[in-house]
């Protein structure tokens, strides 16, 4: 056989593994590692929304109430670039936070991993919580944020239909869903 024939040959065979190859290779996944937040920010004392407050979402994801104290946070979403799967995900959204930090209010803290949600969630479907009305609490005057311990709250169910949000930290029921629906009203462990 010819030197060039045996070249052509060696081309066609690879070109036709690069090609069955690139067709089997399956595209990176996405996973949704944290929840989309939204809520409102609503003044303990003064039952008043709280306006131009910023939100983080831990160090990369942050958004600011508008006028009605409302703000919405994005998912963090994570490309398994190096097919590290779904459990390596799940071990961050573990130390997923929301803090909530401005000056005259209290510190909140709030483990997105201890919030009400579905019992099938699988880091492949994007997940919206809606906090509802989050109360913060203002400072005594002269008071500097940093001075106080902040409020940290690992877990928050779907609130009981007696539960105010003022008093207790919960999550309101899912519109067109009773109590019973969303129960057992623990969050996914």
């Amino acid at each position: 056989m010819k030197s060039s024939n045996k070249v052509r040959l060696f081309s066609i065979f690879w070109l036709t593994a690069l090609t069955a190859s690139s067709c089997t290779a399956q595209e990176p996944e996405v996973f949704f590692v944290t929840p989309s937040i939204k809520g409102q920010l609503i003044d303990r004392q003064t039952d008043q929304p709280l306006s131009n407050i910023t939100v983080y979402l831990t160090d990369d994801i942050q958004g600011t109430s508008d006028d009605t104290g409302r703000f919405e946070l994005h998912s963090m979403q994570k490309i398994d670039s190096d097919n590290m799967g779904t459990d390596y995900f799940k071990a961050i959204a573990e130390e997923a936070s929301i803090m909530i930090d401005t000056q005259g209010y209290q510190r909140r803290l709030f483990a997105t991993d201890g919030m009400a949600k579905s019992a099938d969630n699988n880091l492949k479907t994007p997940v919206i919580i809606d906090m509802g009305n989050i109360y913060l609490k203002p400072l005594p005057d002269g008071l500097h944020r940093y001075g106080t311990v902040f409020e940290y709250i690992a877990t928050m169910p779907y609130c009981q239909p007696n539960q105010s949000q003022k008093k207790v930290d919960c999550i309101p029921v899912p519109q067109g869903k009773t109590y019973e629906q969303v129960s057992p009203n623990q969050p996914v462990q």
